[in-house]
């Protein structure tokens, strides 16, 4: 037996008249409860195991008819999402579809046709032709910030191979000290991207950096790319190990200290900086003993008839320390640049082993030992 809700009481204080109550208290109804076959079928669905998200999902719909439960749009949504990755996976399986992972500095597939982007929307591995034809000093801002991305066994006028993002969040640093960051992380920066980037004749190293207007506008990114001074690149300038046979790899590396001391060669003269050039020239003895200590090494696996040129350029470096020691000693720009010549003055000789041992080795014939550094283009 189950008593009505009690009436309100009249403004006489008179007991309710019969009949239904004046009001009513919440009216509560019970919901149906929630099939946990259809919750599972979603859950399963959503990290990849879409077998059971499946048969979970045809499960519940059988069990809500039958129970009276709730939960058939998750069930349902379970069958769809279990569907979508059994596809995908039956898809990926047959090599209709593939998945890769992509950043903003990542190396770009090639390219098929020439396109024209914006320079910086460049990135590692592309190669392109500016449409701003470099200024002389190669300094100042870009006209026209657009390039052309070609395949790179087109010809093309440089070759991304590095990229980084200045650090700071306050006020434009400076012209100067952006270059100067910019030289010295792009000249570190050539090596990893191209070992043997020699071979391929003179080339410079050159880089985009934000301006006092781009600061503003948030840019930080730095990108490094190189070219020839005058002409056009015919292929893409990376190689790494993978690209060398084990005893022309160990020949090639051995020349990376002295390389990369060379891009570290200071922009001003020894009459504006002696002291930049006497630290400069400390780098470059040490970098000779190393480069000569390599070369030896690399000899025991080398061919007889590479031997001797290989040699014979650890001779001659060996040779050269004593000057780039007095260099670095140097009382004042004109000494320093007395035992500059005098330690310069085997490379000719060094240019023409190197090309008798690569004949051997059979690697490319090198026209010049390093390139210049450090030359940069703004951008807006």
């Amino acid at each position: 037996m189950t008593l009505s809700p009690p009436g309100p009481p009249s403004s006489q204080g008179q007991p309710p008249q019969d009949g239904p109550p004046a009001w009513h208290g919440p009216h509560v109804v019970q919901p149906l409860p929630v099939s946990g076959f259809a919750i599972a079928s979603l859950v399963l669905s959503l990290v990849c195991l879409a077998p059971l998200g499946m048969l979970f999902g045809i499960i519940a719909l059988v069990r809500i008819s039958r129970r009276k439960e709730r939960g058939r749009g998750l069930a349902v949504a379970g069958i769809a999402v279990s569907g979508v990755v059994l596809l995908l996976a039956l898809l990926m399986m047959a090599g209709a579809v593939h998945f890769s992972a992509w950043s903003n500095t990542a190396p770009r597939g090639p390219v098929e046709r020439s396109e024209e982007v914006s320079v910086f929307a460049l990135r590692t591995g592309d190669c392109f032709t500016p449409a701003t034809e470099l200024s002389r000093d190669n300094q100042g801002p870009l006209r026209n910030a657009t390039a052309a991305r070609v395949h790179c066994d087109a010809p093309h006028r440089g070759e991304i191979y590095g990229s980084f993002k200045l650090t700071g969040q306050g006020a434009f640093p400076g012209t100067e000290e952006v270059m100067k960051t910019s030289r010295d992380r792009c000249g570190a920066l050539l090596l990893d991207y191209a070992l043997d980037f020699v071979a391929h004749g003179r080339l410079q190293t050159y880089f985009y950096y934000p301006d006092r207007g781009g600061w503003e506008q948030g840019r930080r990114s730095v990108l490094c790319w190189a070219g020839k001074p005058e002409g056009t690149l015919q292929e893409s300038i990376r190689k790494g190990e993978g690209d060398f046979e084990p005893v022309q790899y160990a020949y090639v590396s051995a020349f990376r200290p002295l390389l990369e001391a060379q891009l570290r060669a200071p922009q001003q003269s020894p009459d504006e900086d002696v002291d930049a050039a006497r630290r400069w020239a400390g780098e470059m003895s040490a970098a000779y003993l190393e480069t000569a200590r390599l070369l030896r090494e690399a000899r025991d696996g080398e061919p007889s008839d590479a031997r001797g040129p290989a040699g014979r350029i650890a001779v001659t470096l060996d040779g050269a320390v004593p000057h780039w020691k007095q260099a670095s000693q140097a009382e004042d720009a004109d000494a320093f640049l007395a035992a500059l010549e005098k330690a310069e003055s085997g490379g000719d000789v060094i240019v023409e082993l190197d090309s008798e041992a690569r004949t051997v080795l059979g690697l490319p014939v090198a026209e010049s030992p390093a390139p210049e550094s450090g030359k940069g283009s703004s951008g807006a």
